[in-house]
């Protein structure tokens, strides 16, 4: 299956790697920045920071994850991230690969940023998005280009749920009777000023699982009340 206008694909079904993610992501902790960028003395972390961060989450929640380089049918080089789940899930992303030439460091400095890129937007993995230096040998800039004065107090993007994430939330909310649904929209609402479940922020999602899973502990409680006083 794959979803309209994007390049994210996944397997027909994903409760089960969404349920592995998601508790992934609960034991993963941020990438260390351990590089520092020459040109704007800016530190990142690398690819063996982002793999620190997440080898053992993955690993024990079943989950594994793999990128290869190939080709599209229109001749286009990319990259393919898969990531797998032993149920037979899995979801999988693309990634352009574009160097500024054809000799192999180039090729080799693209492979290594879109490796970085993909494996943290895949995985919600919190890395430094500054540009890296990676990302300078891929691409071709004029040195009259490079920032001079970098823009300070800039609020950071909110980092909205993934779509596995979202999948997770709405097969929870599907469990709510009316009534606690509309408890847990007008919290929503409140809290997070959005309904739309794929627009929440990905730092508060266990704590938005754990309020679904409370309203769900609530109704069982209800309906167990009502049959043992019936």
């Amino acid at each position: 299956m794959e979803n309209a206008n994007t390049s994210l694909k996944h397997s027909a079904q994903i409760n089960e790697i969404a349920s592995a993610l998601a508790k992934a992501q609960g034991t993963m902790k941020p990438a260390v920045f351990n590089r520092t960028n020459p040109h704007f003395k800016s530190k990142y972390a690398d690819f063996t920071s982002c793999m620190d961060a997440c080898r053992e989450p993955l690993s024990s929640n079943g989950l594994a994850i793999t990128q290869l380089p190939t080709y599209t049918t229109d001749g286009k080089f990319i990259l393919n991230t898969l990531l797998l789940h032993t149920s037979g899930q899995w979801m999988a992303c693309e990634f352009p690969l574009n160097a500024k030439s054809d000799n192999i460091q180039a090729i080799g400095s693209s492979l290594s940023y879109a490796k970085r890129y993909s494996l943290c937007g895949m995985l919600g993995i919190v890395a430094d998005e500054d540009i890296d230096d990676d990302g300078e040998s891929a691409v071709s800039r004029p040195q009259a280009q490079q920032r001079v004065n970098p823009v300070v107090n800039t609020p950071a993007p909110i980092v909205k749920v993934n779509a596995g994430q979202s999948e997770l939330l709405k097969s929870l909310d599907q469990k709510l009777n009316g009534e606690c649904r509309e408890k847990i929209n007008k919290w929503l609402m409140a809290t997070y000023k959005t309904e739309n479940l794929a627009e929440l922020p990905q730092e508060s999602f266990t704590k938005i699982v754990g309020a679904y899973e409370n309203a769900i502990k609530f109704m069982e409680n209800e309906k167990l009340s009502e049959a043992v006083n019936a």
